[in-house]
């Protein structure tokens, strides 16, 4: 699933190659993909319109259109974005299953893909796009009002979460899902049920720094996985520590990772470092 450091590389890559530009016309491949609107009218409310701005909302690709409404793009599980050049076909980039194309003038072609609107895959969840969403989101962890002070005010208002909940919630913090919330944890030295509103003040002062250190690492790490070719899809996440690697030795103390289900989240961490 992409997260905030998917994202923020995701409208880095795109911003030149949109802003600025028109969208000559638009392709609704499953219908499904759209959230509070019909194909027809997506399609007339983005044709013509030109870029002004690409950034992330939380989790959320934004694309802002000029005197028109802004589309937004939540990739959800399997939602990848592929850059196709002009005269390049949906073979030639090994586009999976494009379910939105959204067309430059001059015949490149921005087109999101998502296996999980298989009809063999009816139950996994699928990404969206829509105009102008209204999310209530919470706290961006890159902005100067995520402190140390604000995240101990989030896990005091939920007395029996645990730490990879709070930090998981959108309402509470945007833009973290379940991989970097494994990665931030591990990197802090905190298991991942450990109940917020108990944790001493050392102990989120450790989430806290391992949220900007992790996310900073992953960004980095990301933009010389996407480079300067074009998007291909989701690049692969080796550099995770713990992150969907049960069994494998932690890599800073040896012990075996484990894997458990956490409020129905698939969770990961080293019971050697994380007691």
């Amino acid at each position: 699933m992409a997260e905030l450091p998917e994202l923020t590389v995701y409208a880095e890559a795109l911003a030149p190659l949109l802003v600025g530009r028109a969208f000559r016309s638009v392709e609704v491949h499953e219908p499904r993909v759209l959230r509070g609107v019909a194909p027809e009218p997506f399609q007339a409310a983005v044709t013509g319109r030109r870029v002004t701005a690409v950034a992330r909302r939380g989790k959320t690709l934004a694309l802002a259109l000029d005197a028109g409404p802004r589309i937004d793009v939540h990739l959800m599980l399997g939602g990848e974005p592929y850059w196709l050049a002009p005269g390049a076909s949906d073979a030639t980039a090994r586009v999976p299953l494009p379910v939105l194309t959204l067309h430059r003038e001059d015949g490149a072609r921005l087109v999101f893909s998502d296996r999980h609107f298989d009809l063999l895959k009816p139950g996994d969840a699928k990404m969206w796009a829509g105009l102008d969403r209204k999310e209530r989101g919470g706290l961006d962890p890159l902005t100067p009002a995520f402190t140390v002070a604000a995240l101990a005010g989030l896990s005091a208002r939920n007395k029996l979460w645990p730490i990879k909940t709070v930090l998981c919630d959108q309402r509470l913090i945007a833009g973290l899902g379940n991989a970097y919330a494994d990665e931030i944890l591990w990197e802090a030295r905190v298991k991942p049920r450990r109940t917020a509103s108990l944790m001493t003040a050392e102990e989120t002062a450790r989430v806290h720094a391992a949220t900007a250190t992790t996310l900073a690492a992953a960004t980095a790490a990301l933009r010389q996985l996407v480079g300067t070719g074009p998007l291909r899809g989701e690049p692969k996440r080796e550099f995770f520590r713990v992150h969907h690697r049960a069994r494998k030795p932690c890599p800073r103390c040896g012990a075996r990772i484990l894997m458990e289900s956490l409020r129905d989240r698939s969770t990961y961490w080293c019971p050697a470092c994380q007691p």
